[in-house]
């Protein structure tokens, strides 16, 4: 079997699911930056256990999930059939890029979905960086077309990325449906996650009642900072049954991303047939929305255009959506994700 070093930053769940599964098909080895983040609830990061082998390299910490050490010098010099890189804008991993380029070891870089490339200098700077890998591994087909632009004729792979297996899939695609009558908006109280439009949208709307959950450690800041308003629920940390429930019941998932490589809570909520309204600052929405229901597809950072798609979902959306969701999630699995990596490792020696 191959022996494959994958870098990346936490032991996020989800990802921890995705290296068990590939671990099944080759010698498996994964390099996290550290053990913990300040950014996520401990109770989420140690839900997944581990049967692939897991070094931490526990640096200087850098920010809520990064740290540096000139330790993976010596680790991606180990002789690898394959290096994949996961965190591109990770100081750490982009000198770890630097050096295997010096070093002539060819190594393929993952992204989690699409990367918004611009043409400010900030992003000319990441055209660079992203253009010294000998391969490349995409979270969607939309999102492996634009990389293209980018990198030219270099190989592309792009792979149905998911938090959920092909059975769990299916489970949530079984239940029926809750009617709880809350607009639900998960994720973190961070920037680009744009809960500050979310919270403006569910302002003008104060008949409907909204969930807000995940804004964990930053809860009181939230609350604070955006003077949240009576139609308003706001909820810390949900464990994924509990979680799944709130899918379940809820009215619609909204996602109001400014720029957000993928958003698996789409693929979460889309297996239980939840209504979606997003923008196109989710490469996940785009992915499952942009050619079938674009109608739900709001511009990023705008109030207005968020609030017109909120408002025509709940006026419109139906079972044909909701069943639509339920088919279209069906593609993106762990174990789909993993056969297209495995296809990319199979290019190599």
């Amino acid at each position: 079997m191959k022996r494959i070093l994958y870098l990346t930053n936490i032991e996020a769940p989800y990802r921890v699911r995705f290296f068990n599964a590939l671990a099944d098909h080759c010698r498996l080895t994964v390099a996290y930056e550290r053990r913990s983040s300040s950014n996520r609830n401990a109770d989420w990061l140690r839900s997944e256990g581990r049967n692939h082998e897991a070094i931490f390299l526990e640096g200087r910490k850098i920010g809520g999930e990064n740290s540096f050490t000139f330790r993976i010098i010596s680790l991606v010099r180990q002789g690898w059939d394959l290096v994949i890189v996961g965190c591109f804008n990770s100081p750490m991993q982009i000198m770890a890029m630097q050096a295997m380029r010096l070093l002539g070891i060819p190594y393929a870089l993952n992204f989690d979905g699409e990367q918004f490339f611009g043409t400010s200098l900030k992003d000319r700077i990441k055209r660079l960086v992203v253009g010294g890998a000998s391969a490349y591994i995409i979270a969607g087909n939309e999102a492996a077309r634009n990389l293209k632009a980018v990198v030219g004729d270099k190989p592309i792979f792009d792979y149905p990325f998911s938090s959920l297996s092909r059975a769990e899939v299916e489970r949530n695609a079984a239940m029926p449906r809750i009617d709880g009558g809350f607009v639900l908006v998960v994720g973190q109280y961070e920037n680009y996650k744009g809960l500050d439009i979310a919270i403006e949208v569910a302002r003008r709307d104060p008949n409907t009642h909204y969930k807000f959950i995940g804004t964990g450690r930053r809860t009181e800041e939230f609350c604070r900072d955006r003077h949240v308003p009576d139609n308003v629920e706001v909820i810390p940390f949900l464990a994924k049954p509990q979680l799944e429930e709130q899918y379940r019941s809820a009215r619609m998932l909204v996602l109001p991303s400014r720029r957000e490589c993928w958003g698996l809570v789409v693929n979460e909520a889309a297996s239980f047939g939840t209504p979606i309204v997003a923008t196109r600052g989710s490469g996940a929405a785009v992915e499952f929305l942009a050619n079938d229901y674009p109608q739900y597809l709001a511009e990023p950072d705008s109030v207005d255009s968020l609030a017109r798609c909120v408002s025509k979902c709940l006026t419109n959306a139906d079972e044909t959506y909701s069943e639509f969701l339920r088919n279209r999630s069906r593609r993106y699995t762990i174990e789909a994700s993993v056969d297209a990596h495995i296809s990319l490792i199979g290019t190599y020696r």
